[in-house]
């Protein structure tokens, strides 16, 4: 009599949870960052200066509300047009005054030279409520997409060689006769 015994299949290696783990760690802030400005009704913007590095550095991916003026205190970060005949974007500056509906706000690196009064005549300002450093980097930089699609890529090859390796290990024996005399 001659007995067959097929082994069980290894249902999980140690390396699919760390790719599993690995995936999650990277796909939960990205996922985040698309969701709950729509839930919770913020703007995202990206930082692209480095004016604001003692708290919002370059690259960081920010959060933030639509106030009324009355709202804002000093110490709060808003979003202001630069004095001049600069760019239309606006740009980030922290508050350090307010007087008589007239804010005083500076950038955290520039000091008093970068001081502008802001006159609070508008129905809301855009304050920062979060701010997540490093995530927007890739869109901060000259060629933002040219870094992040070889970012991509390379980890797609990462993980293809991986894969390849976690499957080219035998599991075990494909069958096993035992004779029984």
């Amino acid at each position: 009599m001659v007995l067959e015994i097929a082994p069980v299949p290894n249902r999980s290696t140690r390396g699919e949870w760390r790719r599993l783990a690995l995936g999650l760690v990277v796909l939960t802030p990205m996922v985040l960052l698309v969701l709950l400005p729509a839930v919770l009704g913020l703007d995202r913007t990206i930082v692209t200066d480095s004016s604001m590095d003692g708290a919002l550095g370059r690259g960081s991916v920010v959060l933030a509300r639509e106030v009324p003026p009355l709202d804002l205190r000093v110490g709060d970060v808003i979003a202001v047009r630069p004095p001049g005949n600069g760019p239309q974007a606006t740009v980030n500056r922290r508050i350090v005054a307010i007087d008589s509906g007239v804010a005083t706000v500076e950038s955290d690196k520039g000091g008093k030279a970068s001081r502008q009064r802001v006159t609070l005549s508008d129905s809301a300002y855009s304050r920062v409520w979060l701010g997540v450093p490093w995530i927007g980097y890739p869109f901060a930089v000259q060629g933002g997409w040219v870094v992040l699609l070889v970012a991509a890529f390379a980890a797609l090859i990462l993980a293809l060689a991986a894969g390849r390796r976690s499957a080219a290990k035998p599991v075990g024996p494909a069958r096993t006769k035992l004779s029984v005399g």
